[in-house]
């Protein structure tokens, strides 16, 4: 899971940094962006655990039930995430949508069947 992480910090870096030369100001937009993506990321990494575990266990419908979950919480969390970045902090929404997008197509690119 380091890997694809640090895969995605690096993206979010590289997206910063195209933003920054094209002109724009606030390059930390594309940061929290990034930083979504990633914690997006921690998320479905430690549900899909939670989830083996439970399969495990012979509990299927419970890694079921830990998998919806973990969407609920992780749609939420993105949510609240462009929410505040946008509203509250009064970040770019142009890089921090583009700076997620980014990073997760890089998630869907790196991830393998051992990432978790």
């Amino acid at each position: 899971m380091r890997r694809v992480i640090a895969f995605q910090g690096i993206i979010a870096l590289v997206t910063a940094l195209i933003f920054m030369y094209m002109g724009y100001q606030k390059v930390e937009s594309s940061l929290f962006g990034g930083l979504i993506s990633i914690m997006n990321t921690m998320l479905l990494a430690r549900s899909v655990n939670q989830a083996g575990d439970a399969a495990l266990e012979q509990n299927v419908s419970g890694g079921t039930l830990v998998l919806f979950k973990s969407l609920l919480i992780r749609i939420a969390l993105v949510l609240i995430g462009f929410y505040i970045g946008i509203v509250t902090l009064g970040l770019d929404a142009l890089q921090m949508l583009v700076a997620f997008a980014v990073t997760q197509i890089g998630y869907v690119f790196n991830k393998n069947k051992t990432i978790y």
